[in-house]
C-alpha cells in the first residue's frame, strides 16, 4: 500500500498527498513516503500502521477501513488520542497489542490541580495479542475543556 505523510496529514496516493501538502502550504518535496507501511486499523480520528506509527485518519479514502485491532485496544488508544495528554508512557504499540481488558481495579491515588477535577488511577489487567497477561495503569482527570488520560506500565508513586 505505502503511506505519504505531510506535516499533519496522511495519504495513500501521491495526488492526494500533494493536495494535502498544498493545503498546509508545504512543498511537495517535503512529503515523506514509506513504501512498506500497511494500514492495520482505522477509526474516524486515527489510523494505526504496520510500522507502528499512529497518524490522524484525515486524508485516507473513505472506503479504506481495516479493523484489525481489538475493540479494547481501539478504546484505549482512542481514550489517550482524544485527551489533552501526550502519547502514552507505555507507547502506542503496547496499547495496540491489547487483546482484551480482563479486569479494572480502582487505585486510591488522587490528583488535584487548580482548574482540574480530582483524578483517579486504575490498574488494568490485560491480555496481549500473544496471549500473555500484563498490567497497565490508567490515569483519568477531567477539567472544563476536556480530560487527561495517561497510560503507563508502572504503577503511580504513592
Amino acid at each position: 500500500m505505502g503511506r505519504f505523510l505531510t506535516r499533519r496529514y496522511v495519504a495513500v496516493s501521491w495526488p492526494e498527498a500533494v493536495r494535502l501538502a498544498r493545503l498546509e502550504g508545504m512543498s511537495h518535496e517535503a512529503i515523506r513516503y514509506s513504501a512498506e507501511a500497511e494500514l492495520i486499523h482505522r477509526t474516524e480520528w486515527w489510523a494505526w500502521w504496520s510500522d507502528e506509527l499512529l497518524t490522524i485518519s484525515a486524508g485516507l479514502p473513505q472506503d479504506l477501513w481495516p479493523q484489525d485491532l481489538s475493540a479494547d485496544a481501539e478504546a484505549l488508544i482512542s481514550d489517550v488520542w482524544a485527551s489533552h495528554s501526550p502519547s502514552p508512557d507505555c507507547g502506542w504499540l503496547a496499547l495496540a497489542q491489547v487483546q482484551r481488558i480482563l479486569l479494572r481495579e480502582p487505585l486510591s491515588v488522587s490528583f488535584r490541580n487548580p482548574g482540574h477535577y480530582p483524578g483517579h488511577w486504575e490498574k488494568l489487567t490485560v491480555e496481549f495479542q500473544a496471549g500473555q497477561q500484563g498490567s497497565l495503569f490508567q490515569f483519568w482527570a477531567g477539567y472544563e475543556e476536556g480530560y487527561l488520560c495517561e497510560i503507563r506500565r508502572q504503577p503511580p508513586e504513592g
